[in-house]
């Protein structure tokens, strides 16, 4: 903590005791209670086995309305590092509180709360300023050391609570080392509050004393405590000269360090093997099989006849919108429906042609679609499209499978090490919980493996995205579908597409699968003899002479069998030419993207140890806790 000068301190003190006293501006009849210690003296004997004997001396000050009990809370077993507290005493001047349970003034009862011994005492109810004397016998309080150099015993105390609820204006801690035992003397930086032995050396808040015979020490923190501090008091003598055992709570603490290691070591080793093994089981079953035939950089038609959709879902293994699209549009430029723009929206129209020659997923999309009807609105299948996609998904998936592309359904074996990667992330977090209660909260390290066995669910979580495989076949057809894709990228450099207009169409759901469409109808913008595809309208804001336009000023598609007007024929009357047209078209493959996938909008609803730098071997103090009135 950084050091405060002696006029900000006690203008901080200042403050806290004005705020103690203030009275509730809402009542002048009923002033509201407030307290402050004036001072706070602790008074530790250390004994020859080991043991503390403590007696806190409080003088409280009481205010506003009458009090009529106090608390103190010690932590006790590793909370506290020590074994607990025995011979407890409460008084006020000469008159001895007597332990029950009676709550009645004059007595004090003791019960374990969270890791506490909480000592509560009760008095007639009162006002102004008191003092009461607490005494209590720490068992093992001592930090046994070594006799290592620079290692020693030590007692290392939080003299006042730790949660403080009001200003402690002064207090004096004393320590008494038993006959003959003398403190050991070091040079270093003491945080501020955090005052040891020190050779010649003092922190600005606190004055050390030590007596002749060196048996004595007393630390006065003149500046006073305030709500958030912490001050502890650290002194270390020569191991050995006490004649103590080990208390039950150090052996757990150096079981609890050597166990820390053994489980830090664990978790590396996890957080190493687990990712590991998440690769081995990726490069042993979520590999495609190699590919044994040689395909060439690019192909200029497609392979085979592989709708579009099922073309993207087997290059990339996801059913995804893109691939919804394209079956749209592959379905129109076959015949079965066509779509018209109007100003603000979008018409689909189903054709007379029969759907017995369809698969299975694309008569279920024309019936998604059209729900029996001639006609449908784009706008009228918003918040409707989204929650049939699962099932037309699946029905792709099981397509590719039925064409033996793939062994099993992708979404299948995602969602399979999906699910295996959630067991692995539940078993983490609730061994972050159960694991430090399985080593009784004396294993700092114990929730290490918790982590590391949840960073290998999240390694499995994202390798589950790359899972799925292709049969060889799959692999076959895939390579040459890429080497097609590569066509649809590069047309202008593998021919004329003035003379290849025709292919516009043609290709357009396949550019749509590939995720091209942008830049295949770009390709095309700067030809005007560009066939528009038969099944599309555009919208058409003026007149054009001799062709057939819908009332709302679009173009009706060609009907089957038909001649399609080209680019060139519109771009005089078609408001914006030819990159009106383009724009149109880009217009409803995005608008109806955008609507397949729309949903509904969700409705929404209005006692811790402190580090120490200097002489000292390493550990935590004890001591602090709680303490209150009311």
């Amino acid at each position: 903590m950084k050091k405060f000068s002696t006029l900000s301190r006690w203008l901080l003190i200042a403050l806290a005791v004005l705020l103690s006293l203030l009275v509730s501006p809402d009542n002048s009849s009923a002033q509201s209670k407030s307290f402050y210690w004036e001072q706070f003296d602790v008074d530790i004997t250390v004994l020859d086995n080991g043991d503390l004997r403590i007696i806190e001396t409080q003088t409280i000050n009481f205010s506003g309305d009458t009090f009529s009990f106090g608390f103190r809370g010690v932590p006790v077993g590793n909370l506290g590092n020590n074994d607990g507290i025995t011979d407890l005493s409460v008084s006020e001047g000469n008159s001895f509180y007597t332990e029950s349970g009676s709550n009645t003034p004059r007595t004090f009862e003791v019960n374990l709360e969270s890791g506490e011994e909480v000592i509560r005492w009760y008095f007639e109810p009162t006002m102004g300023r008191h003092t009461y004397t607490i005494g209590y016998t720490v068992l093992g309080g001592v930090r046994l050391g070594t006799m290592e150099a620079g290692s020693g015993d030590q007692v290392y105390w939080k003299p006042t609570p730790v949660d403080l609820p009001a200003l402690i204006a002064s207090s004096v801690v004393k320590i008494h080392l038993p006959e003959g035992i003398q403190p050991q003397k070091y040079t270093g930086t003491n945080d501020y509050l955090v005052a040891g032995y020190l050779d010649e050396q003092e922190s600005e808040a606190i004055r050390i004393q030590v007596s002749d015979d060196g048996r004595h020490i007393s630390y006065n923190n003149t500046l006073g405590v305030i709500p958030g501090q912490l001050f502890e008091v650290r002194v270390q003598f020569p191991h050995g000269l006490l004649n103590a055992v080990t208390p039950d709570w150090q052996e757990k603490e150096q079981r609890g360090d050597s166990i820390s290691l053994f489980v830090l070591a664990a978790a590396i080793l996890i957080a190493v093997a687990g990712p590991l093994l998440v690769l081995a089981l990726w490069y042993s079953r979520g590999r495609d099989p190699e590919l044994n035939v040689v395909v060439p950089e690019f192909i200029s038609e497609p392979p085979d006849n592989l709708p579009p959709g099922l073309v993207g879902t087997l290059v990339d293994e996801k059913a995804d919108m893109r691939d919804i699209i394209s079956t749209l549009i592959d379905l129109a430029s076959r015949g079965y429906l066509t779509i018209s723009e109007e100003k603000r929206n979008h018409v689909f129209e189903r054709t007379d042609k029969p759907d017995s020659d369809l698969r299975d997923y694309e008569r279920q999309f024309l019936s998604f679609v059209f729900k029996g009807k001639k006609e449908r609105s784009l706008d009228s299948l918003r918040y409707k499209f989204a929650e049939k996609l699962p099932k037309l998904r699946k029905m792709m998936y099981d397509e590719l499978q039925n064409e033996a592309l793939v062994p099993r359904s992708p979404e299948t074996v995602r969602n399979s090490y999906g699910c295996l990667s959630f067991v692995v992330l539940a078993g983490a977090f609730a061994g972050f919980f159960a694991l430090p209660i399985m080593f009784g909260g004396t294993v700092p390290m114990a929730i290490c493996p918790a982590f590391s066995i949840g960073l290998t669910g999240l390694v499995l979580l994202v390798a589950s995205r790359y899972m799925p495989v292709k049969s060889k076949k799959g692999v076959e057809a895939s390579a040459k579908w890429e080497a097609f894709k590569m066509y649809l990228q590069n047309a202008e450099k593998y021919g004329n597409l003035a003379e290849a207009t025709e292919i516009f169409e043609k290709y357009l759901a396949y550019a749509t699968a590939f995720g091209l469409e942008r830049s295949w109808i770009r390709k095309f913008q700067q030809f005007p003899a560009t066939p528009i595809p038969t099944w599309y309208g555009p919208y058409y804001g003026g007149h054009i002479g001799g062709s057939t336009m819908h009332s709302g000023g679009s173009l009706s598609p060609t009907s089957p069998g038909g001649s399609a007007p080209s680019l060139e024929g519109l771009s005089g009357g078609l408001t914006g030419g030819l990159d009106s047209m383009s724009k149109g078209l880009t217009r409803m493959l995005n608008s109806t993207s955008t609507i397949f996938r729309s949903t509904p909008p969700s409705s929404s609803s209005g006692g811790s140890s402190g580090g120490f730098s200097g002489g000292f071997s390493g550990g935590s103090s004890g001591g602090g806790g709680s303490g209150g009135f009311g």
